[in-house]
């Protein structure tokens, strides 16, 4: 694939100090491609514009800030990175995990697995959440969930990435499952991607993954592979993304933008 790209994010509080860190991070590895953050202070390294939606209600802001503010910018690609995000390596071209599709996010666990052990997703059980899927147009044989903190999506599909996401999140909460931003992107992603298998963690974890269990707690990602957990099934296997989504190293991007000492490591969450 190719085309311009920016990365890009919204951020407050401790966040816009993290994300300096992730720049900084970026950069270290090479990576010298345009970050537009919304914020309420300037970032360091990044396009900062002024945040003008604060409300951060079931995190649906990132569906809005992309429709009403991302669109207006000249790049073919938008990627949405969290700010608890480490690059160890120059990831290369993101745009390869497309395959052609306008949208990829990094489908994780399947819902319809039988092996699963996990009951349920945000409150919502396996077998519900794979039938609202469905009964809103999923035709693939297996039902995903995401991580929300890293997907990509065309210029041009905005709008409908929008819609799908926003009358998905209405049609769930109409049935009395008030969802974060995770099931909206993954029903959109599911619809608009073409082939969802293409899609996978497993298909894409040289690029991006989700240290959900803490495998860097508080001790910034080194490079070296580790073990991601399918947060259905438990079970483990291989990853090494040049991206890593750092979520236990919060206080450790902190403290490495303000030159601060290393909070200690923390022991993994599972």
């Amino acid at each position: 694939m190719s085309g311009s790209y920016c990365y890009w994010s919204v951020v407050d509080g401790d966040y816009p100090i993290m994300m300096e860190s992730v720049i900084e991070s970026a950069r270290r590895v090479g990576v010298f491609k345009d970050f537009h953050v919304w914020t309420d202070r300037q970032v360091k390294g990044a396009t900062s514009h002024e945040m003008l939606d604060r409300d951060k209600s079931h995190y649906l802001f990132k569906f809005n800030y992309l429709r009403n503010e991302v669109k207006k910018l000249n790049y073919d690609y938008f990627i949405w990175l969290d700010a608890d995000t480490w690059f160890v390596r120059n990831p290369g071209n993101p745009l390869r995990v497309l395959h052609g599709s306008p949208v990829h996010s990094s489908l994780e666990s399947d819902a319809c697995d039988p092996e699963n052990q996990r009951p349920e997703w945000w409150d919502c059980s396996l077998k519900n959440y794979a039938a609202l899927m469905r009964f809103k147009g999923v035709r693939s044989k297996s039902v995903f969930n995401v991580n929300g903190g890293f997907w990509i999506v065309h210029h041009d599909a905005i709008d409908t990435f929008y819609d799908l996401a926003m009358d998905f999140w209405h049609f769930c909460k109409d049935a009395e499952y008030v969802f974060t931003d995770e099931p909206p992107l993954a029903y959109a992603t599911h619809m608009l991607c073409g082939n969802p298998y293409l899609h996978t963690l497993q298909a894409t974890s040289d690029l991006w993954a989700s240290d959900w269990t803490g495998n860097y707690n508080n001790v910034l990602p080194d490079g070296k592979p580790w073990q991601f957990v399918d947060y259905f099934t438990n079970k483990p296997s291989w990853v090494n993304p040049a991206i890593v989504h750092a979520l236990r190293c919060k206080g450790a991007l902190v403290a490495r933008a303000l030159g601060q000492p290393m909070p200690p490591p923390g022991p993994s969450t599972v």
